[in-house]
């Protein structure tokens, strides 16, 4: 019974270790839409939407954004259209061919 306890006590401290915090992309975002927008990050507002996906909003412009985190890593870009879908994507393992 004591056993017990002490796996129910330990299981929440284990599972941390694989915590993402919530928006966690948000710093850099703010970074690449002052650039972008040609704004102080003071005037920026940024909103989280579904997917990773962000919408910064600052000085009369809006821009959008597409995030991929693992824990605190952070990757950050312009969402300029769709990503590729997953089976479009080329081989890696191919070599590429000149035209």
């Amino acid at each position: 019974m004591r056993a017990l306890h002490l796996v129910a006590l330990a299981l929440p401290l284990f599972s941390f270790g694989c915590y993402t915090p919530r928006d966690a992309a948000v710093p850099l975002v703010r970074v690449h839409a002052a650039k972008d927008l040609d704004c102080p990050d003071s005037e920026i507002n940024i909103s989280a939407e579904w997917g990773g996906n962000y919408k910064a909003v600052g000085c009369g412009r809006k821009a959008y954004y597409r995030s991929a985190c693992d824990g605190l890593s952070c990757v950050v870009e312009p969402d300029e259209g769709k990503s590729i879908p997953w089976r479009d994507r080329p081989d890696p393992n191919q070599p590429v061919m000149p035209r």
